[in-house]
């Protein structure tokens, strides 16, 4: 059986630059990292919180409100920022989806954060400061990676296993 692929050739010569060199062209619209339905009001519920992402904000000031957002996380306490969200209506579900989310855009199926010492699961259902943070984290990496020019992709599932130097291998309750 033979397939035929018909492409044209500026489409032939990015998949030939992709290819020769080493680079990964990342960025939040062409990427092959997205996040499940699931997760949705999750990460709505981050972006209300913390006023980002607002339409008809330029790319610095989104950066900036990621900037700003993160300050404001290191004085919340971990169980507030749960609180608020279950009140929001974010089930244990959602965030559960999200922290998965969040681990298989890491590539380290082992993320951990730090509660009373000891190294606990980073997805534990609830919607705490570890979880807001290594979503904002992501984010910023996006943000500040560099734009590219492939074609936008929406529909590009999960991938695991690529270590994105956004998200820490540990996070800290409360900060």
């Amino acid at each position: 059986m033979k397939i035929n692929l018909n492409i044209d050739d500026s489409e032939r010569q990015r998949i030939l630059e992709m290819h020769s060199s080493e680079k990964k062209i990342i960025s939040e619209q062409s990427t092959a990292y997205t996040f499940s339905n699931e997760s949705l009001k999750a990460r709505k519920f981050i972006r209300e919180k913390f006023g980002l992402f607002k339409p008809g904000t330029t790319d610095e000031q989104q950066i900036q409100d990621l900037k700003n957002a993160k300050t404001e996380l290191a004085n919340y306490d971990m169980n507030r920022l749960a609180q608020e969200a279950i009140t929001y209506g974010v089930s244990s579900g959602e965030t559960l989806s999200l922290q998965n989310d969040l681990i298989k855009v890491s590539g380290n199926p082992d993320l951990k954060f730090i509660s009373d010492g000891l190294p606990k699961n980073f997805a534990d259902g609830r919607l705490g400061t570890n979880t807001a943070t290594a979503w904002i984290d992501y984010q910023l990496y996006l943000m500040t990676s560099g734009k590219s020019t492939a074609p936008v992709t929406k529909t590009v599932p999960v991938q695991p296993g690529s270590a994105k130097p956004g998200i820490q291998p540990t996070y800290k309750v409360g900060y």
